[in-house]
């Protein structure tokens, strides 16, 4: 037990559920604005010229499929549901922003590679670490008796 009366089990899963719900409140909107327009996002027509301008397929239904994985990674990862998959789509959509901006240099604030990197790194770290107890995944194996 910890001074707070917490056992370490359950501090170590109150931080993996901080670092889900963190990482895939962040994804979501980016998802939501592709796929919307929300929150000053792109919509798919602008989405499309992005994927365009550095060479990537745009034709529909691409940019459509990809912004709703993207959304749906978001969303899982909130909700510890298929959460080491979810990290895992997560980590391509990020690591893929890595190698695209990598002409730009280091620096985020001029385009480059630093902060898709750390959040390229910290979604893998959830794949690796897994949802926790304060998950989805935790309570649907609980119910079926599914091993961890």
């Amino acid at each position: 037990m910890t001074s707070t009366g917490l056992t370490p089990a359950t501090v170590h899963d109150a931080g993996l559920l901080l670092l889900r719900l963190t990482a895939g409140g962040f994804l979501l909107p980016h998802g939501l604005g592709k796929l919307f327009g929300w929150l000053g996002g792109p919509g798919l027509a602008g989405f499309a010229l992005e994927l365009r301008e550095h060479g990537l397929p745009a034709a529909s239904p691409v940019p459509m499929l990809l912004a709703s994985l993207q959304t749906l990674a978001g969303a899982l990862l909130v909700v510890g549901l298929w959460t080491r998959g979810s990290a895992l789509v997560a980590a391509g959509f990020l690591a893929t922003t890595v190698v695209l901006n990598r002409a730009n240099g280091w620096y985020w604030m001029r385009g480059g590679i630093e902060y898709p990197l750390l959040w390229t790194l910290v979604v893998l770290g959830i794949a690796l670490l897994g949802p926790g107890q304060f998950s989805l995944d935790t309570l649907i194996r609980s119910r079926t008796g599914a091993p961890a």
